[in-house]
């Protein structure tokens, strides 16, 4: 009874500290909202879908190759880039995510993966986009005096 209390604390540490979030996700971004999604579709495409308040957007669906799908009924899986502007306000956080959908046996698509990997090369993409961005402003085209 007395190694419980300490053996218990310890799996749930390790329970706790193993949950995390798919995807990489860059940190403290300079630009406001309209900014960064300007930036993030000149980097993914036109948007399948965007939220309603605009801080989700989701990809088109490419191959592994990073291909448009011309036949959606020939694939066997596809691939799609889940983007999240993440906080209330300055600086943002962006979260890219790659999920990997598979066919099953009834013909629809299920999620069978995340990609990491191609989520940091698209994360680094963005980056990339979001600083040149943000060199390239005009302070005086910025300004709102109201």
């Amino acid at each position: 009874m007395k190694f419980l209390l300490p053996a218990l604390l310890c799996v749930m540490t390790g329970f706790l500290s193993g949950c995390r979030t798919g995807g990489v996700i860059l940190r403290e971004t300079p630009l406001g909202v309209s900014e960064t999604r300007r930036v993030i579709v000149s980097v993914i495409g036109e948007p399948r879908s965007m939220s309603q308040n605009g801080r989700e957007l989701i990809s088109k669906f490419y191959d592994r190759k990073d291909q448009p799908l011309k036949k959606m009924d020939m694939a066997k899986e596809r691939l799609y880039t889940h983007v999240t502007v993440l906080g209330d306000r300055r600086p943002y956080d962006v979260q890219v995510e790659v999920l990997v959908e598979s066919r099953d046996e009834a013909g629809g698509f299920t999620l069978s993966d995340r990609d990491d990997a191609r989520a940091g090369v698209i994360a680094e993409k963005i980056r990339q986009a979001l600083n040149q961005s943000r060199d390239n402003r005009n302070v005086i085209d910025d300004f709102r005096s109201f």
